[in-house]
């Protein structure tokens, strides 16, 4: 689990730093980060997502290399993509969690801003995660580099996915007492109930082998922010195919009740026994 980092000393660039020296998924990215300097922005792949049948099943496993299991694309992955519908499907599918994280009591807090292009970067990340292209790097390069201004009148410089959740843990839209906290469990579980709610809006039955997919790649990815909160993902996509689970969030003013402040053994209650105890999903079939 994170631990917390409110009332230490220290410049916010140096528990970035310290954040990203955690996970070679979060190392790899800053070697992209500075390797991208310079580049120009290219247009990048966007095909329409048009209606169309429910391509057939195949698993697609997660590349993984490096010494911490980094995260690598694959021509497998890229051709999911393809099948939904390219950087399109993906920003249509971010834009859409973003509508609703803006509006979400849990989540909000960590988004100082709504005019940001949250929603480009965030499928551009991901186009080039699964695929190999540059648009990640390529949209990164055209950031601004002015330092914005955080909780205690204290500022950061956001560019990239390390200093963006730096920053979000000093929000100041949190409450005094939560300033510099990292994320929970309950609160990584609403953001993947919420995102996977999106791409199940987005992509729905279209391909099962890109949900199939794609909810393992959040199941990795957001063990660097909460380990334990990797169970939790199949339960979260789960969550919003139930209509009354979406209605009962909305009646509770966008307020997930069900998840917010259980104790990990109280949350591991709610997940079958199988997903609690599973120590090799998501880098294997489920």
């Amino acid at each position: 689990m994170a631990t917390s980092t409110h009332g230490k000393t220290g410049t916010l660039e140096d528990e970035e730093k310290a954040f990203r020296a955690t996970d070679d998924d979060l190392l790899a990215e800053q070697k992209l980060s500075n390797d991208s300097e310079g580049i120009s922005i290219s247009t990048a792949n966007a095909n329409s997502n048009a209606t169309k049948p429910a391509e057939p099943y195949r698993y697609v496993p997660l590349r993984m290399g490096g010494r911490g299991g980094t995260h690598m694309p694959s021509t497998e992955a890229s051709a999911l993509i393809d099948e939904i519908g390219g950087l399109a499907t993906l920003e249509k599918m971010t834009s859409r969690f973003y509508k609703n994280a803006f509006r979400d009591v849990t989540l909000d807090k960590f988004i100082k801003s709504h005019d940001d292009p949250h929603a480009r970067r965030f499928a551009t990340w991901i186009h080039q995660k699964l695929t190999n292209s540059s648009v990640w790097s390529e949209d990164r390069a055209t950031r601004s580099n002015k330092p914005v201004e955080v909780a205690n009148g204290r500022t950061a410089v956001v560019h990239d996915r390390s200093s963006a959740h730096v920053a979000a843990w000093h929000s100041p839209k949190r409450p005094a007492d939560e300033v510099g906290r990292h994320f929970e469990l309950d609160e990584c579980r609403v953001w993947m109930r919420v995102h996977l709610w999106a791409m199940r809006e987005t992509v729905g039955d279209t391909s099962p082998s890109f949900t199939d997919y794609y909810v393992r790649f959040i199941g990795h990815f957001v063990s660097v922010y909460e380990g334990r909160a990797t169970a939790f993902a199949r339960d979260s996509y789960r969550w919003s195919a139930n209509p009354s689970n979406i209605q009962d969030y909305l009646d509770n003013g966008r307020r997930m009740e069900d998840v917010l402040g259980l104790s990990y053994r109280q949350a591991l209650r709610q997940i079958p026994e199988d997903e609690a105890h599973d120590d090799v999903w998501p880098k294997d079939r489920f």
